[in-house]
């Protein structure tokens, strides 16, 4: 289940709650590996973050850096929609190519936000871990999968999730890295590690809809 928090609106006055990690800057080391996804929403946009984080050097060293989002681009007063997006259907969203450092990085757990107009604010994140890790090699490209909000309601996760929504995180590769070859060098290698999410045993972490 979910812990939730409401910020009052006179919050918003100052600013909304900060959300997951900030972006660190594009890496242009020579030893830069490049890390693949895609982000989105389905059927209708929503804010959703993923805070991810380098928390090992390839040579196995403790590090706490290099931090960054998985998000989607959303905007609009009372609709919210994918602003410019790579692809569009039932899955609309961005396929998103960022060089890093080399080494060993976590996907932290997720959170997901919204705003009642003129009321407040909320958030909400799983009350168990649901981190996973993956890996950037020197020279090569690492495709996470994709990761997508949908609404829970009218679907039978309703009863678990009331309005909270989803995720679908998948291997989306045929859609996905035609686009981020694009973006890479002709010769860069690239290597799938997906996490099958239903390891975790969580009601709105699924690798396909209900």
């Amino acid at each position: 289940m979910f812990t939730a928090r409401i910020v009052l609106f006179s919050l918003l006055l100052f600013g909304s709650p900060a959300i997951g990690a900030k972006k660190a800057n594009e890496y242009d080391g020579n030893d830069a590996g490049c890390l693949i996804y895609s982000v989105g929403t389905i059927k209708i946009g929503m804010h959703f973050t993923f805070p991810y984080r380098r928390v090992t050097t390839l040579d196995g060293s403790a590090v706490n850096d290099w931090k960054g989002e998985i998000k989607p681009k959303v905007g609009g007063a009372f609709y919210l929609k994918v602003k410019n997006p790579d692809f569009t259907g039932d899955e609309s969203g961005h396929v998103v190519v960022r060089c890093l450092p080399p080494g060993t990085y976590e996907v932290g757990d997720f959170e997901f936000y919204g705003s009642l107009p003129g009321v407040a604010t909320y958030e909400w994140s799983p009350t168990h871990t649901t981190a996973f890790r993956f890996h950037l090699r020197s020279g090569q490209a690492t495709y996470i999968g994709s990761f997508m909000r949908a609404p829970s309601l009218g679907t039978p996760l309703q009863p678990i999730l009331g309005a909270a929504g989803f995720f679908v995180v998948s291997d989306r590769n045929q859609r996905d890295l035609p686009i981020a070859k694009g973006r890479l060098r002709a010769d860069m290698e690239i290597t799938s590690e997906i996490t099958d999410v239903t390891i975790f045993n969580h009601p709105a972490l699924r690798v396909s809809e209900p």
